[in-house]
Order: structure tokens, then sequence, then C-alpha cells
């Protein structure tokens, strides 16, 4: 419990540092930190990233730099992916969802490993709106919040720099995620979520996000950005070998 504690530390850092990233660390917590069972973890993950998310944004300078319009878009769309990806969740296996959401997780850290600054933005608001409801479907579908689909659609598709960027994304990543939180609840009425581990971690993980929203701008960025990336190649390579075990 400890190490599940500690962990949910982490979470929040990487959302505060990057505005993106520390939600995919949720799940496995859960699962494998917590022993919680995989649809069920999916659930808290998905209440874990959205008080974080909320949090982070209400508590800092960042609700300053939403792009409301950015917003609407991507959180229209992100809903009605949201619903597809409960409705798809409802009738997958866990094994499956954990495989996608490891394969997730290898994007996830191929981008931040190879981040590269965006100096000449360009808007494309139908390609904004596809990425926008996969972004939710996946966030619905795998209880990761998205934030590193979101912040590459917002800079490169809705043409936003990087600060506009990251606090539009933590504000989807709260919207997809309550949503999604909400459509799979609707459809799995028998899960038992543990609400006094899932406020704890959420609070721990808001100390985090807040604190390394404070300390980011004295941090060598790419340094941490490939960090964090090696983290989630190996907790992916981990999840793949658990999950390949499970069927030997």
């Amino acid at each position: 419990m400890q190490l599940a504690l500690l962990a949910a530390a982490g979470i929040g850092l990487s959302l505060g540092i990057l505005g993106s990233g520390g939600s995919v660390l949720a799940l496995p917590l859960l699962v494998y930190l917590a022993g919680q069972d995989v649809k069920q973890a999916i659930a808290g993950s998905l209440f874990i990233v959205a008080l974080i998310s909320l949090a982070t944004l209400l508590l800092s300078p960042a609700k300053q730099q939403i792009n409301w319009r950015a917003a609407l878009q991507l959180g229209i769309s992100g809903a009605l992916g949201g619903y597809l990806g409960a409705l798809a969740a409802k009738f997958a296996h866990p094994m499956l969802q954990l495989i996608i959401f490891a394969t997730l997780m290898l994007i996830a850290a191929r981008a931040m490993w190879r981040h590269k600054d965006v100096t000449t933005p360009k808007s494309n608001p139908y390609i904004t709106l596809v990425a926008g409801t996969l972004a939710g479907a996946l966030t619905s579908f795998t209880g990761a919040g998205g934030g590193f689909m979101l912040l590459p659609i917002l800079i490169r598709f809705a043409g936003l720099d990087f600060f506009h960027a990251r606090a539009t994304s933590l504000l989807l990543i709260f919207s997809n995620a309550a949503l999604a939180l909400m459509a799979n609840l609707s459809m799995q009425t028998d899960w038992q979520l543990d609400w006094p581990l899932l406020l704890a971690i959420s609070a721990l993980g808001i100390a985090g996000s807040l604190t390394g929203r404070y300390w980011s701008a004295n941090w060598p960025q790419q340094r941490l950005r490939r960090g964090f990336a090696l983290l989630l190649l190996i907790i992916a390579l981990f999840i793949v070998g658990h999950s390949l075990l499970e069927v030997i």
C-alpha cells in the first residue's frame, strides 16, 4: 500500500510538470500495487485522473491559459468517444484492455522521448475533432487520461503554444475522465470502488502535481521527458510480460 501511495505522488508530478503522462500510471498502480480487478481499476483510474486534473487546474494559474474554443471542440468530440469507449469496454476482455493500455504507454513513451517543440503550428479543425473522439474513446476504454495524445493535438492541429496547450489539456483530461467514469459506471452496476484509497491516492497526486508545476520552470524538461519515457517503457513491458504469463 505504501508503494501505491508513493506512486500516486508520481502521477501528480508528471501532470504538473508535463501536463500529461501521469495518468497512465494510475491503472497499473491500482492493478499491480493495490491488487484490484482490471475493470474496477479502470473506473478508479478515471476518478483519480479527473480529480487530480481538476484540482491542478483550479489551484494553479493554468486556468487563465485555457483556450476555450479548442476545449469546446475537443470536449464535445471527447464525450462522444467516451460513450463509445465505455460501450466497447463493457464487452471487452480485461486482458485486451491491458494490452491496448500497454500499447498506449509505448506510444506515449516514444512521443516523450522524441518530443520536439512545434514552432509553426497549423490549425486543422477536422483532424482536431477526429483526434478528440479517439482520445475520448481510449480514455473510457483503458482508463488513461489521454494527455499524451491531447498535447500534440492541441499544438499541431489546434494551433496552440505549449503553455496554452498544457492548460487546455488539463481541462480536457478532467472532462474526458469524468464523462468516461459516468459512462462506465452506468454500464457496470456491480462495481464496489475503494473510495478511501482512491481519495488518498488523489490527494497525494494533487500535492505532487502542484509541486511539479511550481518546480518545473527550473528543471531540464528534455531529461525529465526522457526519464519518464523510460519509466513508461518499463511498466508497459511489465504489463505485457505479466499478461503473457497469465495466458501461458
